[in-house]
């Protein structure tokens, strides 16, 4: 499971980056101390199901990309991610926001 934990705090470490978040910002958004974003990263804490729920609304990603020990999805969801990293903050808010509207249509439905 240690192992484990290193990769899930590897593939959080890459999101927040990619993301453009520091540690704090991150920290301050899922009501999260920085020594524990420091030590969930680093794969020296281990998450919680809740935690995985927080950090899976952040980023936009499934729990089972988080946890997944296949890079190849992962990779897919980091590239995308670097692209929307280097979007301008209102295209961001933008794009969210209309995926936001999305899933909200789809679950009324």
């Amino acid at each position: 499971m240690e192992n484990n934990e290193k990769e899930i705090g590897k593939k959080l470490r890459k999101l927040r980056e990619y993301m453009g978040l520091t540690q704090e910002q991150v920290a301050e958004i899922l009501n999260l101390g920085r020594d524990a974003i420091i030590r969930i990263e680093k794969g020296t804490r281990k998450i919680n199901l809740e935690e995985l729920m927080r950090f899976s609304k952040l980023y936009k990603i499934s729990i089972d990309s988080i946890i997944n020990s296949e890079d190849n999805k992962f990779e897919s969801i980091t590239a995308l991610a670097r692209g929307f990293e280097k979007l301008t903050e209102n295209d961001r808010k933008e794009i969210l926001d209309l995926i936001e509207l999305k899933n909200n249509l789809k679950s009324n439905k």
